[in-house]
């Protein structure tokens, strides 16, 4: 079972971030809050691109809406 990730109005933005920052978080390396910001950055396409993915299967398209 798949829990829902967009809920209680939760972005794309928002989840991309917290991905972001987990990633981030477990990097040993990063010692200072420059090293991590620059990590965040690294990782935040690729975290927007999973979250926007995710954000379309929770949100299938309203019936009789041709796309």
């Amino acid at each position: 079972m798949s829990a829902n990730v967009f809920t209680g109005g939760r972005t794309t933005e928002s989840v991309a971030y917290d991905l972001a920052l987990s990633l981030a978080a477990k990097d040993p390396s990063i010692t200072t809050p420059e090293a991590m910001i620059r990590r965040i950055s690294d990782l935040l396409p690729l975290c927007r691109e999973v979250a926007e993915k995710k954000h379309r299967q929770e949100s299938p398209p309203a019936m009789g809406v041709l796309s």
